[in-house]
């Protein structure tokens, strides 16, 4: 269906941008380097013209995505030939030290709301890169730095605005709304477009934080102090373990990390890592929250070509590092990082009917990214990283993290939630039930047959 600018309501105020306009690339540019090419950018100016575009869009049956800071790893927010409403402009940020609570626009990425709850000597579990979005992040659960202290970005939501399919405004939070609010807590991009969240902060002023990096050589040694690390550490500890595959064609081997509580007794927590010597960098000191919060922006560059494949791990099994270590030694692309994060703390011991979001079971995240600059290259790496994911599933536990699930893994989308997913189809048929929100990791909406 052709969208045309003039067929968009008189009283949008915001930005419209067609492909004829001179910011029309820019303004379609993703993390994830396609080329996707929508009809019609419609950048809202706020929350007014949100709710316009979604009721033209109803009205005159034309397929709607929403985008906010454009960071979504299946670049579903972007789709070709559908109008986009884009909440870049709803970048608004109300910090309320007294009650400790984080009122922030749609628009909004994790390095402006850490800085400015950093102001007043607060945050909450953001994204470990400064230029992901907060809404798209905390809506699908949000593991970050601080999560074992905290939970995660989705436990923190107090309360959310959002647009839904009929173009109501909604106030959603336990009192108002509660099914919805249970709903939008691990699946939120499929009820409605967010306008603004409130987070829930905490008073968190500096951290002992950073990477340190080893040769490849050293991986299986850095893997198995990363274990003894894990099988003791306290809450206030997040760690990483990293395997890179660098520009310049080298690989190296390191553990990211972030103690939140005294800087006394972190090197107590961290003494297993002087068994490796001295490390190739290290980065690791006690710095402020606000640089913990862009540890990782330089690893994964906007515009490359990326393909990802994740699991839960119940364990960190011999087997399981095994199989991880074996592909890691094969990468060939410039941008390629995998990741096991290691889960639990709070995040666990939050019940897991909560929240539509499921993973508090799993005490570790395995991710690869993997990342190239080539279209010619699509069908090689894609081939690569499935392979991967293959070899780590049959170590894997039950469920997946929606903001790891790539474009070519919907058939994982009742797995990542799991009892819950019956629940969240019966609530989009209530809310959007000719699933107008489709453009995200979408659960459709329950069939007439299967209310019977």
């Amino acid at each position: 269906m052709t969208v045309h600018p003039a067929q968009l309501p008189a009283s949008f105020g915001g930005e419209i941008i067609a492909p004829t306009h001179p910011g029309y690339d820019q303004a379609r540019q993703i993390w994830k380097g396609l080329d996707r090419r929508p009809a019609l950018i419609a950048r809202c100016a706020d929350v007014s013209d949100v709710q316009r575009i979604i009721e033209h869009a109803a009205s005159e049956d034309i397929p709607l995505a929403v985008t906010g800071a454009g960071h979504d790893i299946a670049a579903r927010s972007m789709p070709d030939g559908a109008l986009v409403a884009s909440t870049l402009a709803l970048d608004g940020i109300e910090i309320d030290p007294v009650q400790r609570l984080a009122r922030v626009q749609a628009g909004v990425r994790w390095g402006s709301v850490v800085a400015a709850a950093a102001r007043h000597g607060l945050a909450t579990t953001g994204a470990s890169v400064a230029t992901v979005g907060v809404a798209g992040f905390a809506l699908h659960g949000g593991l970050g730095w601080l999560m074992r202290s905290f939970g995660t970005a989705c436990d923190n939501i107090q309360a959310l605005d959002v647009v839904t399919a009929d173009g109501q405004l909604r106030t959603v939070n336990a009192r108002s709304n509660p099914d919805l609010f249970w709903a939008m807590r691990g699946a939120g991009a499929n009820f409605g477009a967010v306008t603004s969240l409130t987070l829930r902060l905490y008073p968190v002023n500096r951290v002992v934080a950073g990477v340190k990096l080893y040769p490849a050589a050293k991986a299986r040694d850095v893997l198995d102090v990363y274990r003894r690390i894990t099988a003791g550490a306290g809450d206030e500890l997040v760690t990483h373990f990293y395997y890179n595959g660098n520009p310049d064609g080298t690989h190296s081997v390191g553990i990211g990390l972030c103690f939140n509580g005294p800087s006394a007794t972190a090197a107590t927590a961290l003494a297993p890592l002087e068994s490796l010597g001295p490390p190739t960098h290290d980065s690791v000191r006690e710095m402020g929250i606000d640089e913990l919060q862009a540890v990782h922006d330089a690893s994964t560059p906007l515009g490359a070509r990326y393909h990802l494949r994740a699991h839960y791990l119940s364990e960190f099994s011999d087997a399981a590092a095994d199989a991880i270590l074996a592909h890691c030694r094969s990468i060939s692309a410039p941008f390629t990082q995998v990741f096991v994060e290691h889960l639990g703390g709070a995040v666990g011991r939050i019940p897991k009917d909560a929240t539509a979001f499921r993973g508090r079971h799993g005490r570790f995240s395995f991710l690869v990214i993997n990342g190239w600059k080539s279209p010619a290259e699509d069908s090689e790496r894609v081939a690569w990283t499935r392979a991967f994911g293959e070899a780590v599933a049959p170590h894997a536990t039950e469920g997946a993290y929606v903001n790891y699930l790539d474009y070519d893994e919907d058939h994982r989308i009742p797995e990542a939630y799991g009892a819950g997913y019956s629940k969240l189809r019966s609530l989009k048929r209530r809310y959007d039930p000719t699933n107008m929100f489709r453009f995200n990791r979408n659960v459709a909406p329950e069939a007439d047959d299967e209310t019977r």
